[in-house]
């Protein structure tokens, strides 16, 4: 079975869609989502915004997903079909890990249907001031390293089971950490004194 990752920038205030707005170069940061990724997934806005401009796209296998045509472009394949179950069967089949890039609608799409395995983050020191906000409930913190110009990059695992109890979850941060509300001490604990 296949891993599928989600890759997507987010701004420092927690905002992870139209990065076109406040990135000074969306292009640029796509390229560094695709580091390293052989087949991509994308949706039909993502793919015919960004498919002639980036490097990196030009090289990777590209699969669409789109309900209705778009141009061809060397390594690109449009899925027809149920996303849902075009997805799910992709998934099954074995080979590389899949990376969904930057199509934010297909990744909420895909996080209702719990095919997401892991989230990873380009969290840009850039305050977007208004936009869509991912819900990091579910998200547990894998790993974290510091990349060129201030950005970080957060690599999270999906916890779905953790969407039955959303009721005792709160977020824990502006990285989107988690904590639950019945690890935290309920009874007082006496002061420590010191004596001179």
């Amino acid at each position: 079975m296949r891993t599928i990752v989600a890759r997507l920038c987010m701004s420092e205030d927690g905002i992870v869609d139209k990065p076109e707005q406040w990135l000074r170069s969306p292009g640029l940061a796509l390229d560094q989502l695709l580091t390293g990724t052989e087949t991509v997934v994308l949706g039909r806005k993502t793919f015919e915004q960004y498919a002639g401009s980036v490097a990196g796209l030009d090289q990777a296998r590209k699969l669409v997903i789109a309900s209705r045509p778009v141009g061809a472009r060397p390594y690109a394949e449009v899925l027809q079909g149920d996303p849902r179950r075009v997805l799910t069967a992709l998934k099954e089949v074995p080979g590389a890990d899949l990376h969904v890039v930057g199509s934010l609608t297909l990744i909420r799409s895909m996080l209702r249907w719990r095919l997401i395995d892991e989230v990873s983050l380009l969290i840009h020191p850039v305050a977007a001031g208004r936009g869509t906000l991912l819900d990091r409930r579910t998200l547990r913190l894998i790993s974290m390293c510091a990349r060129d110009g201030g950005v970080l990059e957060a690599s999270y695992r999906m916890h779905y089971a953790a969407t039955a109890a959303s009721n005792s979850v709160d977020s824990a941060g502006r990285w989107g950490g988690t904590r639950s509300r019945d690890t935290v001490a309920r009874t007082p604990r006496p002061a420590a004194r010191t004596h001179a």
